[in-house]
């Protein structure tokens, strides 16, 4: 008889033990499917190669439309710079919206999960991932304008 408890209380220890790993595996959805950066693509009617800095990269004589990694650390306000022989473009601001898998935190992960993803900023992602820029021949002293519009 008393095997039998040793025995039953082996297999609940086992089972909490497993339940708990698998939480902590699990935990971080958004950290483990997003990863700890964001692309966006910037596209453009412009007739050259361009030089494209992030703060993740730079991407050096690239043609558009082209795909660049940011990173997810401090998205709001974050500058994407483009710049080419000829011509000249104004920056483009980040802003950021809340990532859907991190809401997989509430669900499986908890609070542990939400805390790993807040400090790899996962929780976040660019509010809009495609940007239309105009060139400004680099002759012209006028400052760009760029409406929303004209950001997509």
């Amino acid at each position: 008889m008393y095997n039998n408890i040793r025995f039953i209380t082996m297999k609940t220890i086992r089972l909490f033990l497993s339940v708990i790993t698998c939480l902590f595996l699990f935990s971080s959805c958004a950290t483990i499917v997003t990863g700890t950066t964001s692309k966006v693509t910037i596209d453009g009617d412009v007739d050259e190669p361009v030089t494209i800095t992030t703060s993740f990269q730079t991407y050096e004589n690239v043609e558009l439309p082209q795909v660049v990694k940011i990173s997810r650390k401090a998205i709001d306000g974050q500058r994407i710079q483009i710049d080419s022989e000829h011509y000249k473009f104004k920056d483009v601001v980040l802003r950021k919206s809340v990532n859907g898998w991190a809401w997989g935190n509430i669900l499986l992960g908890g609070l542990i999960g939400l805390c790993i993803d807040l400090g790899t900023n996962a929780v976040s992602k660019p509010a809009i991932d495609s940007f239309r820029i105009k060139p400004i021949p680099k002759g012209n002293e006028e400052t760009p304008n760029i409406k929303k519009e004209d950001i997509q």
